[in-house]
């Protein structure tokens, strides 16, 4: 979501408004190409790939609604593209209120089950390999009011329990005593925890459910953390805003006489909000990105993984000899575009390509990204219908059917033409979110670790990035 948007809209009202409105007539619109006043050219561009660097990775924190998304869970053992992640939670449960009482006192409950559940969204990779997931007791503090970056952790002590699976079960349908559900990776926990919990008295001042500085004492939270197994090769989205990500304990009670059964449930958001860290560390030892990327031998294949992950730096001189040569033109379209390139590793059906792909360029002199307003945004918003990258099929050479992306960025072009602006290197990714602080703007545009792809660069033989232009002599 986008928020804060007078600066953005100022942004916009001053690169946005150019005296040739080239992009109006749209891409699907443009003119007779007639080689006489209409021209359609392809210029050259430069690839460097890179691994994002910590400061560039996404700081997972709550929105100015409050809620804090999907955390991703799980071991990829193995991606040939792009080596293996590990992702990890660490997240707090709470009362709904304080004090938080039960039906009857301590010694008239008696506890059936207690069970920690999290709201599936979706798996990527593969989902019939094996997951084990060994639950902790976090030792720290975890603050709701803090971003915490992805390769944060938290301390953990006490195994409370695991439970193995294989992520293709998620979707299952569970019959419950209160009913069916479905979409839930459920962990039943040590009965000994749930009977601890239900002993406590909330007319006792010093009662761990009397209020959240007491619960926080007395639990700090769960930590997730999945093994390193082999057979494991697929991450876990889960909802940790839903209200079935919680811990259930499911419990009797004495009612006229008579044993009744009930529940009672700790969640995440709640009017004491819990914090959370979602941990993801991703390792490309021997994959091909790692071995591209560092023998440093040219921009032939672009290795780009959502984030956290891998990016590209772009650039385009011939920009500049293009300018010197045709002088001041009407651009009509100037396309950035780019194509999958099946190389050995790849195993589409297992992992996907990204959804989304995005550039932004990169004031070097301060280091600084700056989104393409008057090609992306529409509204103060960025709508990728209106400037591309969005994944799409097509044939390559061979007649495989892979991913391609295409970016419209004529009017950032254009002010390079007709006012001079400068042309900045460029940084392509697929990223999880983007945030720009000067304009106090942000969006999401891809799941958080899902989706790499293998694209060419401005030198490959068959499939090399290029960027189109149409213009038009004055």
């Amino acid at each position: 979501m986008l928020k804060g948007l007078f600066p953005l809209f100022f942004f916009l009202a001053i690169f946005g408004c150019t005296k040739i409105k080239n992009t109006d007539i749209g891409a699907d619109l443009l003119p007779a190409i007639d080689n006489v006043t209409t021209f359609d050219t392809t210029l050259s561009v430069k690839v460097e790939n890179s691994f994002t660097p910590d400061s560039l990775l996404p700081r997972m924190t709550r929105s100015i609604y409050g809620g804090i998304g999907e955390f991703v869970l799980g071991q990829l053992s193995n991606d040939p593209l792009f080596g293996s992640t590990t992702a990890s939670i660490f997240y707090e449960l709470k009362p709904s209120d304080y004090p938080f009482t039960y039906q009857n006192i301590a010694d008239s409950l008696y506890l059936d089950s207690i069970v920690l559940t999290l709201k599936w969204k979706e798996t990527y990779g593969d989902t019939n390999g094996i997951q084990t997931v060994d639950v902790f007791k976090v030792n720290q503090y975890l603050r709701a009011d803090s971003a915490y970056p992805i390769t944060s952790s938290a301390s953990y002590g006490e195994l409370m329990t695991s439970r193995t699976f294989a992520p293709n079960i998620l979707n299952d349908s569970i019959p419950l005593a209160i009913g069916k559900t479905t979409n839930q990776l459920r962990i039943p926990l040590p009965n000994a925890f749930g009977k601890q919990l239900l002993s406590f008295d909330t007319a006792s001042s010093t009662s761990p459910l009397r209020n959240d500085s007491l619960f926080r004492a007395f639990f700090k939270g769960f930590a997730l953390v999945p093994r390193k197994l082999n057979s494991s090769n697929a991450l876990m989205s889960f909802d940790m805003d839903d209200t079935t990500t919680n811990l259930r304990m499911y419990y009797q009670y004495i009612k006229n006489g008579k044993r009744d059964t009930t529940y009672k449930t700790f969640t995440f958001n709640n009017i004491k909000s819990g914090g959370a860290i979602n941990q993801i560390a991703r390792s490309y030892a021997n994959s091909e990105a790692f071995s591209s990327i560092n023998k440093k031998q040219g921009d032939s294949l672009v290795y780009i993984q959502t984030s956290p992950g891998t990016y590209a730096k772009v650039s385009i001189p011939a920009i500049d000899e293009f300018k010197k040569k045709k002088g001041n033109v009407i651009v009509h379209l100037a396309e950035l575009s780019m194509q999958e390139v099946v190389t050995p590793g790849r195993r589409s059906d297992v992992f996907t390509a990204p959804s989304y792909l995005y550039i932004e360029s990169i004031d070097t002199s301060g280091n600084v990204y700056i989104p393409f307003i008057a090609d992306g945004f529409q509204a103060g918003a960025y709508d990728p219908k209106i400037m591309g990258g969005i994944r799409k099929n097509s044939a390559d050479p061979k007649g495989n059917i892979v991913s391609s992306y295409a970016m419209n960025i004529t009017r950032y072009f254009q002010g390079i033409i007709t006012r001079n602006t400068t042309n900045y290197p460029l940084r392509l990714q697929a990223p999880y979110n983007v945030y720009y602080p000067s304009l106090n703007s942000s969006f999401n545009l891809n799941h958080l670790c899902r989706g790499g792809v293998v694209v060419g660069g401005g030198s490959h033989p068959s499939q090399r990035m290029k960027l189109r232009v149409v213009y038009s002599k004055l």
